[in-house]
């Protein structure tokens, strides 16, 4: 793949995936976070599968470190990553999830420097101060009293701790060895979550909301198992040719193109720190990120 190809499906990539915070905060009106997870892996996975028989086959031999990686991007993916995005969408706004979702660049520049060694100017330290100053704008609502009481958003909280599990996708999906092809490793991690997030799902008692379901619902789930995993695929595909820190920068557009849906899909009213918090984080960004 061309560098201008996978710059191309990257961008795709951010305004299918900006379009799943609306659409996920009306899917979690009737659906639990674990359920609307396991669902979206029982429909893709097999998928997947077809996917891979269709265009790799012979299937090829798997070996130890193959294995590793399809359990280290289920874990840091649809387990570690997007359940629990989802259970914090739950309980905050997306335009909110959106700009923090969008700090993710600076944590993974944090990140490579522990992990990879690289080199922070000071510019980049400048920007990680402006990520971190929009972050807590974000979280506190604009209001000095949420930062001196500390009584913060649950919801904002959960999605931040979810990029935890992001950024460790991101850098391993660039960094390990396993010579398997996207589709594969898709699918094999797609497999991997079913298998941990069906016994989980258990516990919301999936078999009610999937009944009591509208077609809202049920349209959400499709969404994720099509477009959204079709987008973690061309991400894959991304972040293997241009390298984890050139990939996660076209998440910058992010907070806008949620911002923006949110008020179109959901009605959802835009404050002031909204606003100021996108552009700072952004800024603080390709600061944190400049070579």
């Amino acid at each position: 793949m061309t560098h201008a190809r996978a710059y191309g499906l990257l961008g795709l990539v951010t305004i299918i995936w900006a379009c799943n915070f609306p659409l996920g905060k009306l899917g979690l009106s009737e659906l639990g976070p674990v359920t609307l997870t396991a669902a979206r892996a029982l429909i893709a996975a097999p998928l997947l599968l077809l996917a891979v028989r269709l265009s790799e086959w012979p299937p090829p031999t798997l070996a130890r470190r193959d294995y590793r990686t399809l359990v280290v991007i289920s874990l840091t993916g649809l387990v570690g990553n997007t359940t629990v995005w989802y259970w914090g969408l739950k309980y905050t706004s997306p335009a909110a999830a959106g700009i923090l979702g969008a700090s993710a660049p600076v944590i993974i520049a944090l990140m490579g420097a522990a992990w990879l060694h690289d080199r922070l100017s000071l510019w980049n330290l400048l920007g990680i101060g402006l990520t971190l100053s929009a972050v807590l704008l974000t979280i506190s609502r604009g209001s000095l009293e949420v930062l001196r009481t500390l009584s913060f958003n649950k919801g904002d909280l959960i999605i931040l701790s979810s990029q935890s599990a992001w950024v460790a996708y991101t850098l391993y999906s660039r960094a390990n060895s396993s010579q398997l092809g996207p589709a594969t490793i898709q699918a094999g991690a797609h497999v991997v979550s079913l298998a941990v997030l069906a016994p989980l799902a258990l516990v919301e008692h999936p078999w009610e909301s999937l009944g009591r379901a509208s077609w809202v619902g049920w349209a959400v789930i499709a969404y994720s198992a099509g477009p959204i995993t079709l987008g973690h695929l061309w991400y894959y595909q991304g972040v293997r040719v241009v390298g984890a820190g050139r990939a996660a920068v076209f998440m910058n557009l992010m907070p806008f193109l949620v911002i923006g849906l949110s008020w179109a899909l959901l009605g959802e009213a835009i404050r002031w720190y909204h606003a100021v918090g996108a552009c700072a984080v952004i800024a603080g960004v390709a600061l944190a990120t400049r070579r």
